[in-house]
């Protein structure tokens, strides 16, 4: 189950409107309900608010750590040092 303060920072690092980035990566993964259909953006932010549900919290954290890795990437593109 994801906790209030690792929610806030996935929407941190994602951004409020996370639920179909997490609904393409989980069909990305080839993972699916068990219809055989694409989770549902209202079940990913279900999960998102609390309820649990370990394919998708395992995809949550996948595209956390995916973007987290390209923003600190891009921040040290842009922070760079200049040589002197």
């Amino acid at each position: 189950m994801i906790s209030k303060t690792a929610k806030e920072s996935i929407k941190r690092i994602i951004g409020h409107r996370c639920a179909p980035i997490i609904q393409k990566e989980l069909i990305d993964s080839k993972e699916y309900n068990k219809y055989g259909e694409p989770y549902s953006t209202g079940h990913i932010t279900n999960v998102m608010n609390g309820e649990s549900h370990n394919v998708i919290e395992a995809a949550i954290f996948r595209v956390f750590e995916n973007r987290l890795d390209i923003q600190k990437k891009r921040d040290k593109l842009i922070y760079k040092k200049p040589k002197n």
